[in-house]
Formats: C-alpha cells, structure tokens, sequence
C-alpha cells in the first residue's frame, strides 16, 4: 500500500488504526448518493445513521459527571466575567 492511500484510509505510517476514509466516502457517495459536500458536512452519528448502523446510546448522568470530572471548566469561583479588570 502507498504512503498516499495509508493516509487517505487515516492509517498513520506509525502503523496506528484510523478511519478508512475511503471506504466511507464510497459508502457516502456511491452508496447514499451524496455529493462530496453533503458527505463532509455530515457528523460520524449523522452518517451513520444514514448507513444504518445504531446510534450510540445518549450520554447519561452518570457520564456526565465523568465528563465534568475529567475536563473541568474553570478554577473554582469562576464566574465567567472579565476578572483582570480594563475593558471586556
């Protein structure tokens, strides 16, 4: 396989998995009869539910609060406002 068609597949040449780009926009244009635009502007839940494939399960509350754990907004009292003082 080329250099060019690992990286069009998203296979670094590290040897790491990725997407297999070409694949999918066969899937896309072939298959659903998208134009190439309308393929790029689609989310991976949007074209896959399109392709058929289920939906992943809605983010519960559970998942949430690990979310919030591991990405944090701000340093605690942050209320969001312009805090340095000067103009906002």
């Amino acid at each position: 396989m080329s250099g060019l068609s690992q990286r069009a597949q998203g296979s670094p040449s590290s040897g790491g998995e990725g997407f297999d780009w070409v694949s999918l926009v066969q899937a896309g244009v072939r298959g659903l009869g998208l134009r190439p635009a309308e393929f790029w502007a689609l989310t991976p839940a949007e074209l896959a539910l399109m392709l058929g494939r289920a939906a992943p399960p809605a983010l519960g509350r559970a998942g949430l609060v690990d979310l919030m754990a591991a990405f944090p907004d701000a340093q605690a009292g942050h209320d969001g406002l312009n805090t340095k003082g000067g103009d906002a």
